[in-house]
């Protein structure tokens, strides 16, 4: 059947459609532009403004410290308004609101209208201001416990601090490993493809045997699946890397690679007691007992009683009535709370364990100094055996070639000096990107990353 939209119509469509095509095929590759260059020290603070987790502790932080300043209000005086209005007939509450506006009269005491009065309206107003003494501390003791519970939490938020900057560091040092170690393949196939295109010239020429042309082109195709990895490997680096820095997407590339520091500390001792001031960890565990403490005191403080002034204005009236009264006085409140015990127990068995966890904390913040000067030093030797052999690599690479130019090695010589050689960059970018590493993890150990 014939299409029955006119010709004219029918070309419109075909290029709204083609547009539509176009412009889809164009959105994924505007979406694909590269990643920005991005230094380390903008990565940190790209990664403190936007990781989530640092975000989510630095909030918790915010509102302990908001607690605490709420518990420090409780001894405030406190204000309260209370406006009733009310229409009823019940004996009781006809013969309270009259007597209160005053306008309770003699005819009132007649015993009908006691048991059986009609219904009144009456609007009452309070306004009362009560002042909370503390004698016996509690408030205060809580107040305390807040205190160091908020402490405590920006101690961690510090803490917290110290692994976001590593794990950056260490996103952003394997992300330039992989962009470096995709390089180095990248080159190493472009000389293997340009070894293959020399043995191809020289096979046909019959210079050459086939057998060789086909191990050099074996030996292109290895580096073609070095590079496809290297890429996956480079990409996958990138990604981490997104995520550690709190971003959407990948966005940023490493724009240099990450140096080891040059100002150091000679002794294990002097990183131990650079790590022993520095850290948080012993900080928190301290604050956390002293929380323990005062809650602790708090709840001891909480069998004595309570003293609290009062003083309140009242206001009742209704059309043709009215009358204004006052009440000052003070209450004292002494509960007895069966639970109590066992809380300061809880309190008690809390105090004891937050002792015990700075003890481990000092422990921990030690095995950790220990663990990165261990690692840092092997990463040192590491780089000392690796410096300089990627160029020696390279010069034996190129006395190969010449040589067997002269006919004086094999192409085997010169796959296993090219393999040894590219081998031997790839060990040298690691072992940089290891000392790195190791001294991040010893800095952060002190906790001064």
């Amino acid at each position: 059947m014939a299409d029955p939209r006119p010709p004219v119509r029918r070309a419109f469509t075909a290029a709204v459609v083609l547009g539509a095509l176009i412009a889809s095929g164009a959105a994924p590759r505007a979406q694909a532009a590269d990643p920005e260059p991005l230094r380390l020290e903008d990565a940190l603070r790209v990664a403190e403004e936007r990781s989530p987790e640092y975000l989510v502790l630095r909030a918790h932080a915010e509102a302990q410290d908001r607690r605490r300043a709420a518990t420090a209000r409780t001894t405030w005086p406190r204000l309260s308004f209370v406006s009733d209005l009310s229409r009823a007939d019940g004996p009781a509450r006809v013969f309270a609101e009259k007597l209160n506006r005053g306008a309770f009269g003699a005819d009132d005491f007649a015993l009908p209208r006691l048991s059986d009065p009609d219904a009144i309206g009456h609007l009452g107003t309070a306004l009362a201001l009560e002042l909370p003494v503390d004698l016996a501390g509690t408030t205060r003791a809580r107040v305390r416990g807040e205190e160091a519970g908020t402490r405590a939490l920006e101690a961690q938020v510090a803490e917290a601090r110290q692994d976001l900057r590593l794990r950056v560091t260490e996103a952003y040092a394997r992300a330039t490993l992989a962009e470096a170690a995709l390089v180095a393949t990248r080159h190493a196939l472009e000389s293997a493809r340009s070894r293959e295109e020399t043995l191809e010239a020289r096979v046909s020429e019959g210079a050459a045997l086939r057998a060789e042309l086909l191990r050099a082109r074996t030996r292109r195709r290895q580096r073609e699946a070095d590079v496809a990895r290297g890429h996956g490997d480079e990409q996958a680096s990138l990604v981490s890397l997104a995520r550690v820095l709190g971003t959407d997407g990948v966005q940023y590339r490493p724009a240099a690679p990450v140096a080891a520091a040059t100002d150091d500390d000679t002794t294990l001792d002097s990183w131990r007691t650079r790590a022993l001031a520095g850290r948080a960890l012993a900080t928190i565990a301290m604050e956390r007992r002293t929380a323990a403490e005062w809650a602790r005191r708090g709840e001891q403080r909480a069998a004595l009683p309570t003293l609290a002034g009062y003083a309140s204005a009242f206001d009742d009236r209704w059309t043709g009535a009215s009358r204004r009264s006052y009440a000052v006085g003070a209450t004292v409140r002494w509960a007895f709370d069966p639970s109590r015990r066992r809380r300061i127990a809880a309190a008690k068995a809390d105090e004891r364990a937050a002792g015990l966890e700075r003890r481990a904390a000092a422990a921990d913040v030690e095995s950790e100094v220990e663990t990165a000067w261990v690692r840092r030093s092997a990463a040192r030797e590491a780089i000392q055996a690796a410096n300089g052999g990627a160029e020696e690599g390279r010069e034996a690479l190129r006395v190969v070639r010449e040589r067997r130019a002269a006919g004086l090695a094999t192409l085997t010589d010169e796959l296993e000096t090219e393999a040894a050689s590219l081998a031997a960059e790839l060990e040298e970018l690691r072992t940089r990107t290891e000392l790195a590493l190791a001294d991040a993890a010893l800095r952060r150990a002190a906790g001064a990353l």
